[in-house]
C-alpha cells in the first residue's frame, strides 16, 4: 500500500487522477488484492469526481466478500440514487453480497431490479439468483427459476446441485445430477469439487458417493483438489474408512488434504491416527497451519493426551502460527478434562484475545466435573458479562451447588433465573428420513 500511495501521489501532481481509467485501476487495486485496504478505496472513491460504472461495480464486488456483505447492499442503494445505471456486471456481485448475508429479502429485492433493467436471461445474473435463493433457504424459488431456463450450462447445474444438498435435499441434488449427466453435460473438477464441497456441510453422503462412482466410471483422476474433497465428504458424514481409503490412495497430498483426515479422525475418535498423521506431516515436509493444529489438539482432547496437547500446543509459535481462539479452547478443554483447572484459568488470563463464551464454557463444564465452586463461580461471572442473558450458566451452577450439597445457593439461583424471566431455549435435530 505504501508504494500505491506513491503512484497516487504522482497521479495527483501530474493531474491523471482525473483519468477514470487510470483511477479505476488504482481503486481496484485497493479494494480486490490481497495486500490492498477496503477502506482506503472507498477513500479513493468519494475523491473521485465522475466514478464510472467499473468502480461502482468494483466496491459493490469487494464489499460482497467482505467481512460485512449487506454493505455491497448499501451501496448499490446510492449507485441507483445518484441515477446510475447498473449493467451485467454488477448484479452477480450484488448476488454474491446477498448469497453472503443469506438474505432472502435482500435476493428477491435484487430479482426485481434484475427485471426492470432487462437483465433476466442472463446467464451469470440466473446463476447468482439460484445460488442467492439456495443459500437463503428459498430452495423451490430457486428451482422455479432453474426450470426456466433455456440453455442450461455447467455453473448453473453444479448450483442447483449444490443448493440442494446444502438444503439437505439429497434425493432431488441426486436425481438432478443424474439428469445433468443424461442430458450429456458433463461435470469437471470444479463442478465435482463444489457438489462434494456441498455435501460434506449438509451431510448429503449419497450423493457423494454417487459422484466418487461416476469417477470411477469415468476414469477421472483423484489429483489435489476432488481428493481432498473427497476425503472431507467422507469424513464430514462418519465414513472414515472410506476418507482413509480415498487418503492413502491419493499420489499427491498438501495441507487441505492432511487438515481434513486429521480433523475427520479427530472427530471419530481415532486420536492415535490423527497424531501420527499429524507427525508424518514432518516427514513428508508438508508445513501444518492453524487448521492442522485445531485438529490434532482435538484429537488429544478427546483421547485425555494431556501432555502430548501440552507439547504440540506451545509447539505452533515454532512453526510461525500464533494461537487464535480456537487452539485456546481446544487446550482449555484438554486442561479441564484432565482436572487441571487452575492452569486452564491461567491460560485463558494469557490469552492475547478475549475469551468467548465458548472457551469460558469448557473450562465450566470441567469445573462441574470436579466440583470446583470456587472456580466456576468466577467462570459464571465472565460469562455473565459476555452474555447476561446466558441461562445455561445458571443451570450448571446451580448443578454444581446441589451436588456440593449447597440447597440455599440452588435456591437464590432458581429466583434469579425466574425474576429475569430466563428460559432455556429448545434444542433441535435433523434425522435424515432415508435411514
Amino acid at each position: 500500500m505504501r508504494q500505491l500511495k506513491q503512484i497516487q501521489a504522482q497521479m495527483i501532481v501530474s493531474a491523471r487522477i482525473h483519468d477514470n481509467f487510470a483511477a479505476s485501476r488504482l481503486l481496484s487495486f485497493c479494494a480486490l488484492s490481497n495486500s490492498g485496504d477496503l477502506n482506503y478505496a472507498l477513500h479513493v472513491f468519494h475523491n473521485t469526481q465522475r466514478p464510472n460504472t467499473f468502480m461502482w461495480n468494483t466496491l459493490i464486488r469487494a464489499q460482497a466478500s467482505s467481512s460485512n456483505p449487506s454493505q455491497a447492499l448499501f451501496f448499490y442503494v446510492n449507485m441507483r440514487r445518484l441515477s446510475v445505471v447498473p449493467g451485467k456486471h454488477t448484479f452477480p456481485f450484488l448476488l454474491k453480497a446477498c448469497s453472503n448475508s443469506h438474505s432472502l429479502e435482500s435476493c428477491t429485492q435484487v430479482h426485481t431490479h434484475v427485471f426492470k433493467f432487462g437483465l433476466e436471461l442472463d446467464l451469470h445474473v440466473l446463476n447468482g439468483l439460484i445460488r442467492s435463493y439456495s443459500v437463503s433457504g428459498a430452495i423451490v424459488d430457486a428451482r422455479e427459476l432453474f426450470d426456466e431456463v433455456h440453455d442450461i450450462n455447467l455453473s448453473i447445474w453444479t448450483t442447483m446441485i449444490s443448493g440442494y444438498a446444502q438444503n439437505f435435499c439429497s434425493n432431488e441434488a441426486l436425481q438432478l445430477f443424474d439428469q445433468m449427466i443424461t442430458d450429456g453435460t458433463e461435470p469437471n473438477e470444479v463442478t465435482l469439487a463444489s457438489v462434494l464441497s456441498a455435501c460434506a456441510r449438509s451431510g448429503c453422503l449419497d450423493l457423494g458417493e454417487r459422484i466418487h462412482v461416476f469417477m470411477k466410471n469415468k476414469g477421472i483422476e483423484m489429483g489435489v483438489i476432488l481428493g481432498t474433497a473427497m476425503v472431507h465428504m467422507y469424513a464430514k458424514n462418519g465414513a472414515i474408512l472410506k476418507a482413509k481409503q480415498v487418503f492413502n490412495d491419493m499420489n499427491e497430498k498438501n495441507v487441505a488434504t492432511c487438515n481434513a483426515m486429521i480433523c475427520g479422525l479427530a472427530a471419530h475418535g481415532h486420536a492415535e491416527e490423527a497424531v501420527y498423521l499429524f507427525r508424518e506431516l514432518e516427514r513428508e515436509q508438508i508445513l501444518p497451519n492453524d487448521i492442522t493444529f485445531v485438529g490434532v489438539l482435538s484429537a488429544c482432547c478427546h483421547a485425555g493426551l494431556i501432555e502430548l496437547g501440552r507439547d504440540i500446543f506451545y509447539s505452533m509459535r515454532k512453526y510461525g502460527i500464533e494461537p487464535k481462539i480456537e487452539h485456546y479452547g481446544c487446550m482449555v478443554d484438554i486442561l479441564g478434562r484432565g482436572g487441571k483447572l487452575l492452569e486452564a484459568e491461567e491460560l485463558i488470563k494469557e490469552m492475547a484475545c478475549k475469551a468467548d463464551v465458548v472457551v469460558l464454557g469448557a473450562l465450566l463444564g470441567a469445573c462441574k466435573k470436579e466440583g470446583n465452586i470456587e472456580i466456576a463461580e468466577r467462570v459464571v461471572r465472565k460469562i455473565l458479562g459476555l452474555d447476561p442473558n446466558n441461562h445455561g450458566v445458571y443451570v450448571v451452577l446451580s448443578n454444581i451447588y446441589a451436588e456440593a450439597g449447597r440447597w440455599e445457593d440452588v435456591l437464590r439461583l432458581r429466583k434469579v433465573m425466574k425474576i429475569t424471566k430466563l428460559k432455556k431455549e429448545p434444542a433441535w435435530s435433523l434425522a435424515d428420513a432415508d435411514i
